[in-house]
């Protein structure tokens, strides 16, 4: 049998992909999961009408930089959300997923070798695309300060990413830590990717995009996902924008891989833009202050986390456990039907730790599946 890419053979499964789809199995076969490892929140969402979708467009290739419309859309929530300015011919793509949004960037802009810098807990597919473009990645222990970066930029360093809200810990990098990663960008002339698919997972407090810290676009990439904010994650449509050289590298990487997103969906958000906005903007809010209560659980409970505010992810501590978090969630999920996601999936530093999701699932099976992990805990020790 002839062999496979070497660069594809080291890689890994996503860890959260991984478990998930254990989960899956479980679920075919009958029995009940409590899930706290998915990476969405479920919304209640009607089916809009499709009837008024313009037939018999939706069965055909949209325009690869994705349905013009759309990007008018999209660049008018930026304006209107978070001032930021956007041109929809030339400064936006749209993409199936914002996945996909973030790869497509990383490969219009490394070369073999390059370093690409990322900070634990990091999602957990930056790593593994950076190795997929021939990049090298660089990964900075949780505990670093965004002020620590520096120290890791060589004269190889191409790209730092970002994750602001943050998955998995629910952190939002304020107005002068973002001033401060630019002028850092700036000086040594890198970009900085901003992965900001969960920007509309706040309340209470001011999310800053980091297209309002380079107007000229000059240093960033900004990618988001319609289908994360919109409860829709099935569907698979996410965005990138960035300065207009930069997005017509993309594009054409775009053009050989997905050549557009799928039309009906683009079209469908055409019609049922600010429609299913106004549905899931409550329910945003509603998933955020479980959040906050599910906090107030878990310090009721001894269970510890990394400190955030933001998203429907905890990156909780196992620690004092004799487990690895993988043997840790195996067994939570093998014992006791509860599946959380392994640290270890997010980084080196971080194996002592387990993500755990609170969109899924009632308030009453959350807390039942954390005092089960706080037990675990206890059993291990």
């Amino acid at each position: 049998m002839p062999g496979f890419s070497n660069v594809v053979e080291k890689s890994v499964q996503a860890m959260s992909i991984k478990y998930n789809n254990l989960v899956y199995d479980m679920k075919r076969s009958g029995t009940e999961v409590i899930v706290l490892s998915l990476g969405e929140a479920y919304f209640d969402i009607p089916l809009c009408p499709m009837d008024d979708l313009p037939f018999p467009a939706i069965y055909h290739y949209s325009h690869s930089r994705g349905v013009f419309e759309l990007r008018q859309k999209i660049c008018e929530y930026y304006a209107r959300q978070f001032g930021v300015t956007i041109d929809p011919e030339t400064e936006i793509i749209v993409t199936a997923g914002s996945k996909a949004a973030i790869h497509f960037s990383m490969m219009s802009v490394l070369n073999p070798g390059d370093e690409v810098i990322t900070q634990e807990p990091t999602w957990v597919s930056y790593p593994e695309q950076i190795k997929l473009c021939y990049g090298t990645p660089v990964q900075i222990p949780y505990y670093e300060s965004v002020y620590d970066f520096e120290k890791y930029l060589t004269d190889k360093t191409k790209m730092i990413i970002l994750n602001n809200p943050h998955n998995p810990r629910g952190q939002v990098l304020s107005k002068q830590e973002l001033q401060y990663l630019m002028g850092l960008a700036k000086r040594n002339d890198i970009y900085l990717l901003s992965d900001e698919a969960y920007s509309d997972f706040l309340v209470g407090e001011k999310f800053y995009s980091l297209g309002l810290f380079d107007r000229e676009k000059s240093h960033i990439i900004v990618c988001n996902s319609i289908s994360k904010n919109f409860g829709i994650s099935g569907w698979r449509v996410g965005y990138v924008f960035t300065n207009a050289e930069l997005i017509d590298q993309i594009l054409k990487v775009n053009q050989h891989i997905i050549t557009c997103p799928p039309t009906i969906l683009e079209w469908y958000l055409v019609k049922h833009y600010d429609e299913i906005i106004q549905i899931t903007y409550p329910q945003i809010a509603a998933v955020v202050n479980t959040r906050k209560e599910v906090a107030k659980y878990m310090d009721q409970i001894g269970l510890s986390y990394l400190p955030g505010s933001a998203t429907f992810y905890f990156f909780v501590s196992i620690a004092p456990s004799k487990l690895t978090s993988e043997e840790f969630c195996t067994r939570l999920l093998l014992d006791e039907h509860i599946s959380v996601v392994p640290g270890l999936g997010y980084g080196m530093s971080c194996d002592a730790f387990v993500r755990v999701s609170v969109g899924t699932e009632p308030i009453e099976k959350i807390h039942y599946g954390l005092a089960k992990l706080r037990e675990l805990i206890e059993k291990t020790s």
